[in-house]
């Protein structure tokens, strides 16, 4: 089988998340969390790993389109640049614009981008383009970032003096998920139904 464009955008994501480990989350990470609390780097680094290595098993026989890599890199950066960007002496992700920290803006992005994706990869597998399609969408997007939320909550409670938040935390970013996953599908159903993903609607 040929290289796919997704072969080749997850060797590079997984090269520059290593390098990054190595050269700048790790020592941020001890900045910010302290070495006692290393335990909670690995979970997620070894998590993150894991989801890139699964994605990439189950997607590599798609030629995704360059702009659904795009999205996804935008999506992969503003995840780091929270942990490791500096504003003002803390980290991005502990920033506040408009009044609402800077993670709460990277759930809304990333939901809004994994529902684009999830409408992409559905189409392609065969589904009817229609708003029951988006409904299960917008579900599975619900539903993945609960599974994120869980695994947050098992570091809650083996890992201490983590950096996860208490509860408030967890629904917040649930809620963030939840209205970039509907921004997404509504804007798709109502405004861009007829841009993108064409030549999908047409099989």
């Amino acid at each position: 089988m040929r290289p796919t464009s997704f072969d080749f955008f997850t060797l590079v994501n997984v090269f520059l998340f290593l390098i990054m480990c190595y050269v700048v989350y790790y020592d941020r990470f001890i900045s910010y969390r302290g070495a006692a609390n290393i335990h909670e780097f690995f979970i997620y680094a070894s998590v993150i790993i894991t989801i890139i290595t699964i994605s990439w098993y189950k997607f590599r026989y798609l030629n995704v389109k360059a702009s659904l890599l795009i999205l996804i890199e935008i999506g992969i950066l503003m995840h780091f640049s929270g942990a490791f960007v500096e504003v003002d002496g803390h980290r991005l992700y502990d920033s506040r614009f408009f009044d609402i920290r800077f993670d709460k803006f990277v759930h809304f992005i990333n939901a809004f981008i994994a529902s684009y994706i999830t409408i992409y990869i559905f189409l392609k597998r065969g589904f009817e383009n229609s708003r029951f399609m988006l409904l299960v969408v917008l579900m599975s997007v619900l539903g993945l970032g609960g599974v994120v939320e869980v695994l947050e909550f098992i570091v809650t409670l083996t890992v201490e003096h983590n950096g996860v938040g208490a509860y408030n935390n967890n629904m917040l970013d649930l809620s963030s998920n939840f209205l970039g996953a509907l921004f997404a599908v509504l804007l798709y159903e109502y405004l861009l139904k007829n841009y993108i993903f064409q030549e999908e609607q047409q099989k």
